[in-house]
Order: structure tokens, then C-alpha cells, then sequence
């Protein structure tokens, strides 16, 4: 597990090291830390702009001991329709690891509205940290089939106070990115939340989500996709 300093020495050391600015989104576990969410993560993920900056930071963790990880596990929904192209890199070290994404997370593409809704940014020398929007953590711990993504989405909704219109919406523009239907998988994740764990969602919008997913998924089939 990884502790909020120990994230904040990595990223120190991560910066120190790079030759040129790179920016880049926390969105995660490692995101929450910076809310005060949560006090430690198994892993640290981070996802770039471009393949570059990208490959700039991995050769600066290969020089600090860190090492592919090459079996990739199955966490996401939907995994079998994952591009190649779109699959992590992840680096481990001893007990850490970090995961390293361009552009998106697997079916989820990090768009201009996320950037905008970005709560907080820290720059550690030529590394910069954008931490996307409470919002946009749960919705992309939607796109996971992990236990430990709901009990995190859990711990957000008990701690802010969510804007579900903004989940909604930002679901809806992902499909528009001809990524995943994602309001179909948002109405399981938030099913599952509120019965399985008591999560404090409204049941219109629990209502919404199934109704704009419905109507998705019916279009879709009529175009024959």
C-alpha cells in the first residue's frame, strides 16, 4: 500500500528526474488521497495526454528500480473489447505500483469537460498533477468490476456533496466519444451500490441513468452496432 507521502515523495522524485513539463491526472485512489478520502492506495494512477510524456515518465521510474508488470489483470468491465493500444502500463517496485494510462482509462477517454472540472493542481518541479472532480472518480470507478472501487465511491458520496447531474451528463458525453454505452454499466455500479452498500443515491437519478441507458441501447440496435 501506498501512503499519501510516500505518493507525494514519488512524485517529487518523479519530477526532479524528467527533462520537460509533463502533465498529467490523478484519478483514483491516489486522487482521493489529495480530497482527505482516503489515507493510503494499492496503486497510483496516472494518465497522460500523449504517448510521450507518457514514456518520459516510465524511463524516469525504470531508472528509480521500477519494472513492467506484464500480467495484467482483469478489472475492467467489458475487458474483452479493450484495444491493445489502450491497455495500462504498469509499473511495479517492492510493494508499490503504478499505473500508467494515454489519453484514457481503458474505455474511458479523460475529455474536456473532465479537464475543466479539475479540483486541484500541484506541480512537483517539471511534473504536473491535475486531480479530476470527486464526480469523475466514481465515474470511472463505474467502468471497474472491483469491490474496492465501490467502497472508494462509497467513501466519496459520504464525504461530498455529489452533483449527480454532472455523472449523468459526463456518462452520457463519454458515449458520444464512441467509447463504451456507459450508462448502461453507471446504472449496475450505482444499483449496486445503494443496495449492497447502503449508498446515499437518489433513486431518480438511479432511474435516469437505466432510462437513458435503455434508450441507448435500443438505438444502438436499430443501427445494427
Amino acid at each position: 500500500m501506498i501512503t499519501f507521502d510516500e505518493q507525494l515523495e514519488l512524485f517529487k522524485l518523479i519530477g526532479k528526474d524528467l527533462n520537460n513539463k509533463v502533465t498529467c491526472f490523478a484519478i483514483g485512489g491516489n486522487a482521493m488521497m489529495f480530497y482527505g478520502a482516503k489515507e493510503e492506495t494499492k496503486d497510483i494512477d496516472l494518465v497522460f495526454l500523449n504517448k510521450k510524456d507518457l514514456e518520459e515518465v516510465k524511463k524516469v521510474l525504470y531508472n528509480s528500480g521500477f519494472e513492467d508488470k506484464k500480467d495484467l489483470i482483469k478489472i475492467f468491465r467489458h475487458h474483452e473489447v479493450i484495444e491493445k493500444e489502450n491497455m495500462p502500463v504498469m509499473m511495479v517496485m517492492k510493494e508499490e505500483r503504478i499505473d500508467l494510462f494515454v489519453k484514457g482509462v481503458i474505455t474511458f477517454e479523460i475529455s474536456d469537460t473532465i479537464d475543466k472540472r479539475v479540483k486541484e493542481t500541484h506541480e512537483f518541479d517539471n511534473l504536473i498533477v491535475k486531480v479530476v472532480s470527486p464526480e469523475d472518480i466514481i465515474l470511472m470507478k463505474s467502468a471497474t468490476e472491483r469491490k474496492k472501487d465501490k467502497i472508494d465511491a462509497l467513501s466519496l458520496i459520504e464525504k461530498f456533496n455529489i452533483n449527480w447531474d454532472i455523472i449523468v451528463e459526463e456518462s452520457i458525453n463519454q458515449t458520444k466519444l464512441e467509447r463504451e454505452l456507459f450508462p448502461v454499466f453507471l446504472y449496475d455500479f450505482l444499483t449496486e451500490l445503494k443496495e449492497d452498500l447502503k449508498a446515499d443515491i437518489p433513486k431518480e437519478v438511479i432511474n435516469k441513468v437505466r432510462d437513458i441507458g435503455k434508450a441507448m441501447m435500443i438505438k444502438r440496435l436499430k443501427k445494427g452496432k
